[in-house]
């Protein structure tokens, strides 16, 4: 269903929502020149409304949304260095369609109205993938973030996938699938999805009703379990008494 989805996203070409409320202005107090040193620290490619598109274009991304004063961004603060000097390197590396990026969620209204485009609401958010369509192919990093797993994480998935844009990456067999998807009209791919929504509902309240009848079956053999305990302890209780009167 999610292969449907991002089908229905290539054709329609369709832009992710801006949300620009997401974040307000930075706070009064801050130090100016500390937010520039921290800014122009970053060894990743700065990205911003103006220049994202253009500089994804054709690109598997990991990119990192991230506020000058957020605590947890400053410790990932050199990982992400490290990981954006290994990308531009070239001497063992072909990295050339690869891109490790840093908005700043805090500079209004350009890093601002970006990290609004992709719902950011926690701060550092790294997402990864191919930058195809505006990023509707994009996921969340959930991994650690020293440069060891950044890079580790990089190597192994920072690699051209099989998606409705980049049918040279499918297997025959997903090929052969995605075709068909596409071969489809809209109001056919919309049936197909509603028709898969429905069979997950369905998949949902049967294994609702499977639960509900082994939780019955457990209970029963609960009771069954404790009434044979209490029969067993009165039984024991009651041949003490016979041994007690024996020797008396």
């Amino acid at each position: 269903m999610k292969v449907l989805q991002s089908l229905l996203l290539v054709l329609c070409h369709c832009a992710l929502p801006s949300i620009t409320d997401a974040f307000t202005n930075e706070p009064p107090g801050r130090d100016p020149a500390s937010i520039e040193n921290i800014r122009s620290s970053e060894k990743a490619v700065p990205l911003t409304s103006d220049n994202f598109d253009e500089l994804t274009k054709g690109k598997i991304i990991f990119i990192k949304f991230y506020s000058p004063s957020c605590p947890h961004c400053k410790s990932m603060a050199g990982a992400w260095n490290e990981l954006a000097n290994y990308y531009q390197e070239t001497h063992d590396n072909n990295n050339n369609n690869i891109l490790i990026g840093s908005i700043d969620c805090t500079d209004s209204p350009k890093g601002k109205d970006l990290c609004g485009r992709f719902e950011i609401v926690g701060l550092p958010t790294l997402l990864f993938g191919d930058a195809s369509l505006g990023g509707i192919y994009l996921e969340e990093y959930s991994g650690d973030k020293t440069f060891g797993d950044l890079k580790e994480f990089a190597i192994e998935h920072l690699v051209a996938k099989c998606n409705p844009g980049n049918l040279d990456a499918c297997t025959p067999e997903s090929r052969k699938d995605m075709e068909e998807y596409i071969a489809m009209s809209y109001s056919e791919l919309n049936e197909r999805i509603s028709a898969l929504e429905k069979k997950q509902e369905e998949l949902k309240d049967s294994f609702k009703d499977m639960f509900a009848k082994l939780q019955k079956q457990y209970d029963e053999m609960l009771t069954e379990r404790e009434i044979q305990i209490v029969k067993a302890k009165a039984s024991a209780k009651l041949i003490q008494e016979v041994i007690a009167t024996k020797a008396s």
